[in-house]
């Protein structure tokens, strides 16, 4: 069974910022007393932006395909000895979903498991027209910070049923080494990325969500238009070693970035995938500037 990364939640203490933010973006962009909700395809809400003083991950949303498999998966995820939750009926209505149940990975984020997300009609962007990568594919990724990613490897595999893409270990440029575990729950490269030695889980459980862009067009608009507004291009245009994805990162209103992608690989066929370890992250690019 596939599951799809299907929303990210963040509790932030700018929200104002994080409007301009998501207009910047090219998101559709959608405020209420609920909260700071962003678009990128047909379904409702897929950011949620929340008023709190954490500026870090408030939850993670998957999305399962029916009712049966809703089931399927919490019973499973009980069996592996964990506390799930149910999310109540205020908390699906703000999320956009029927309903959802909710537990926490090893370094405490909330994980939601949800159906039936809330449609909205077509979805254009006059900023990103070609529009965004989901579908399918979910909605992006997350990479966290990790005490320890073979853990975390573990936990998804065994708790989420993910699959291994890869690793990567490198050398930091201040000498420190970074390991990370990649992993994937649909033909996405990677849903989600555990890495040690690229930030503390102490001050920051997410290092990173992703979107990706259909067109190259879009991706160097996008680029071009963050510059220009002032916001901190925290590391530089580069091409991924592991799923070939050009990217950059750019700071959020918040402590984590934000990474927009373009061209990314996908695994089709898992039986002929075999992970390997790469000993960079980049293919070229990718300067850290802060």
């Amino acid at each position: 069974m596939t599951i799809k990364t299907a929303y990210f939640g963040f509790e932030v203490s700018d929200m104002d910022a994080w409007e301009r933010y998501g207009e910047l973006l090219g998101v559709g962009v959608e405020r209420s007393a609920e909260g700071l909700f962003f678009r990128v395809d047909e379904k409702a809400r897929r950011v949620h932006c929340i008023e709190g003083a954490a500026d870090d991950i408030a939850w993670f949303g998957w999305e399962v395909d029916s009712i049966e498999e809703l089931e399927q998966r919490r019973n499973h995820i009980k069996g592996q000895g964990i506390n799930v939750e149910e999310g109540s009926v205020a908390e699906a209505q703000l999320r956009g979903v029927d309903q959802f149940f909710h537990f926490v990975d090893l370094n405490g984020t909330r994980f939601e498991i949800a159906h039936n997300l809330s449609e909205a009609g077509e979805f254009n962007s006059d900023k990103v027209e070609g529009g965004f990568v989901t579908g399918d594919l979910g909605v992006g990724h997350a990479a966290f910070n990790s005490n320890g990613h073979l853990a975390d490897e573990k936990f998804m595999r065994e708790v989420m049923s993910a699959d291994l893409s890869d690793y990567i270990y490198q050398p930091m440029p201040d000498g420190s080494m970074m390991h990370a575990s990649f992993l994937h729950t649909n033909p996405r490269h990677h849903s989600a990325a555990y890495a040690e030695g690229l930030g503390d889980v102490s001050v920051n459980k997410l290092n990173h969500f992703h979107l990706e862009v259909n067109t190259l067009s879009d991706f160097g608009t996008t680029y071009e238009r963050l510059q220009e507004a002032g916001v901190v291009i925290a590391v530089s245009l580069g091409q991924h070693s592991n799923d070939k994805n050009l990217t950059f990162y750019a700071q959020t209103p918040s402590k984590f970035m934000f990474e927009l992608g373009y061209g990314g690989i996908t695994i089709d066929d898992e039986a002929s995938w075999k992970p390997v370890i790469h000993d960079r992250i980049s293919l070229w690019g990718h300067e850290f500037k802060q």
